[in-house]
């Protein structure tokens, strides 16, 4: 990989952890808790895969979005839950200063110290979405998102999307799904904290891969690793990402998996 770009992995909704001074507001909401509202089931796996395969740093959120959503921006209608939205503004304040505030401010550290070191970042926030919402099925497996009105987010994530396709031709593979790229969040107010010298991609993976486990989630992660060190250029011995070996049962050609397509626009 070219020295000029430096990889961070961060995750937003990392986990679904009640600190316990909030133990009894959270008290009665288990089943959200356990649900997407609580946070993104595999994303944080998948955070540390993308991590360890292109030597990145990784930073996640440690409190559930239940107390505060860490990828909305301060001000945003959807900052707080049904949970915390009605608490005074002091409590929800200090929600705010303890859990919010230090993530993005550790991230946009990390931005700086990276760009410190190297010409662009390409910060991938990893997340994950629920198979069906609202009665209609998500017909997707992987999605990026990015501004399509910034061509090297652009570039990147069609890099990525064209490598992961050719390590499976059957996964379904999108742009700009389930969600907008442009939507409310981290990367998309850090685009405009730091300009073109910062790419932000936030990366959506079917829940399905996680809720089935065992093989079926671990080989999503490693073809997403595989994929992404091609993107940014790690494929030739230099990084740590792993090899798909002819004989190996994650490379599609070891499965005859040479049908194409897959990769939907």
């Amino acid at each position: 990989m070219s020295a000029c770009l430096a990889p961070l992995i961060t995750c937003e909704h990392a986990v679904n952890v009640v600190p316990p001074a909030y133990g009894p507001l959270l008290r009665g909401f288990e089943d959200l808790l356990a649900s997407h509202r609580g946070y993104d089931r595999g994303a944080l796996e998948t955070a540390r895969r993308l991590a360890e395969a292109v030597g990145a740093p990784v930073l996640a959120t440690a409190v559930t979005r239940l107390l505060i959503d860490c990828n909305r921006s301060e001000g945003h209608p959807g900052l707080y839950s049904e949970v915390t939205k009605p608490l005074p503004a002091k409590a929800r304040q200090a929600i705010r200063d303890a859990h919010h505030r230090p993530h993005w401010q550790a991230v946009a550290a990390t931005v700086t110290r990276l760009l410190a070191e190297a010409d662009t970042v390409a910060h991938i926030a990893s997340h994950s979405f629920v198979p069906r919402l609202g009665g209609l099925t998500r017909r997707c497996d992987v999605g990026f998102l990015y501004d399509p009105a910034r061509p090297a987010e652009k570039r990147f994530c069609l890099a990525w999307r064209d490598a992961l396709a050719a390590l499976d031709a059957g996964l379904v593979l999108r742009r700009n799904y389930p969600y907008r790229g442009v939507a409310d969040g981290l990367v998309t107010a850090f685009r405009r904290r730091f300009g073109q010298r910062y790419l932000g991609v936030e990366l959506e993976v079917n829940q399905r891969f996680a809720r089935a486990g065992g093989e079926a989630f671990d080989r999503i992660n490693r073809l997403l690793a595989a994929s992404l060190a091609a993107a940014l250029g790690r494929d030739d011995g230099g990084g740590a990402a792993p090899e798909l070996a002819a004989n190996d049962p994650y490379n599609p050609a070891a499965l005859g998996r040479d049908d194409g397509g897959g990769a939907a626009p």
